[in-house]
């Protein structure tokens, strides 16, 4: 199934149509990562005699599995059609993830005793990822996306423990991180007429609405009371047009950077986290390719084009702050480069953006709520 074609509206500017967060949690993390590289098969393997095919970046706390069933098995069903699975996806559902995440467990803790699960309207997620079907079979077409890649989350599990500890303030242990489960689970469907029995692994036709359960280990994660987790903008991130390379570069760079500034919020605050450009355009796939392949291209170049462009764009939105690298234009950062082989020492540069003026209360928020660091007292440190 290819992807939508037709080149979105832009919205910046205007009041986001949904609001939804990015949710930066190293499980989140995970999937999200999975599922933008999915196109290129970055980090995905199959394990044959598993019969799965499993996600893992080097060094991560958590990796992404997908596995056939007994009826999938019995019925001949090779892992290569995993990997077909896998090909669909691409850094533009990670915004329905981040979408769909939102209706389901909230940002804010639910009341106790609630259980996590919503209908989710296929066309209400088509609108909040920044889609604009021109016609009907446009709108088929992403319909059918987006029930694939429901099906797809329904079916990965992650699994994984987070790489810190996480302590219950009431009783003082630490809680539980260990997760070996999907996000959510399928309920019932709305559709608009009775269809034929559909296949076990396959394009059945999309339902308009489908009830999502979150799984309870996923929810006991995400629904952590005690653990911010979360940044704004997902829904303007997910509203810049995605078709053309600047607007792909510039959702991924946002989502890589909510997560760096959610993790070390004070060094983002204060100026000292400065990450390479690598580590901000790999840590998600482009929905349009590897930035490694652009860069390797007979035109390099164009890879200076589209960070430029992706920065302009999230200075547009206010994500960005209008300030180093964000404000030189492209001719400014050619004219900085010189000689061949170039590429690589400008991918390990360090990248000299900051947190925009959408952006800068809710990561000052983050850094204040983190426990304050305590100078150590001589006589501690004799005792150590």
């Amino acid at each position: 199934m290819t992807a939508p074609t037709n080149d979105p509206k832009p919205t910046r500017g205007k009041k986001p149509r949904e609001d939804y967060p990015v949710q930066t949690g190293q499980e989140a993390n995970a999937m999200l990562s999975a599922v933008a590289d999915g196109k290129i098969g970055r980090h995905w393997q199959d394990i044959f005699e598993a019969d799965a095919r499993i996600h893992q970046v080097p060094g991560a706390a958590h990796r992404v599995r997908l596995v056939l069933s007994d009826g999938e098995r019995a019925m001949g069903i090779p892992v290569e059609a995993l990997a077909d699975a896998t090909a669909r996806c691409d850094a533009d559902d990670d915004f329905m993830l981040l979408y769909i995440s939102r209706l389901l467990v909230p940002s804010q803790p639910l009341p106790p005793g609630t259980l996590p699960y919503a209908y989710v309207n296929l066309d209400d997620v088509i609108k909040a990822i920044g889609w604009y079907p021109q016609n009907t079979d446009q709108r088929a077409e992403m319909r059918r996306r987006v029930w694939q890649f429901i099906k797809f989350v329904s079916r990965a599990h992650i699994i994984g423990e987070r790489t810190y500890s996480q302590r219950d303030k009431m009783t003082g242990k630490d809680l539980e991180t260990y997760i070996e489960s999907p996000p959510w689970v399928l309920g019932g469907k709305k559709r608009e007429s009775v269809p034929p029995p559909a296949p076990l692994f396959g394009d059945d036709d999309p339902p308009l609405s489908v009830e999502i359960v979150v799984t309870e280990m996923w929810a006991r994660l995400t629904m952590m009371p005690d653990t911010a987790q979360f940044l704004p903008l997902g829904e303007v991130l997910g509203a810049i047009p995605g078709a053309k390379p600047s607007g792909a570069w510039a959702r991924v760079i946002g989502l890589a950077l909510s997560n760096f500034w959610r993790r070390k919020p004070r060094e983002a605050i204060s100026g000292k986290m400065k990450p390479t450009r690598r580590e901000i355009l790999e840590h998600y796939t482009p929905s349009t390719g590897a930035v490694a392949d652009v860069l390797a291209s007979p035109n390099p170049r164009r890879a200076l084009e589209y960070w430029a462009g992706a920065l302009r764009i999230l200075v547009e939105c206010e994500f960005l702050a209008d300030e180093g690298e964000a404000a030189m234009s492209y001719e400014e950062m050619r004219d900085g480069l010189n000689g061949y082989g170039w590429q690589e020492s400008w991918l390990n540069g360090v990248a000299d953006v900051a947190p925009g003026p959408a952006m800068v209360a809710a990561v000052t928020q983050r850094a204040e709520a983190l426990p304050q660091k305590t100078a150590k007292t001589k006589t501690q440190r004799k005792k150590r």
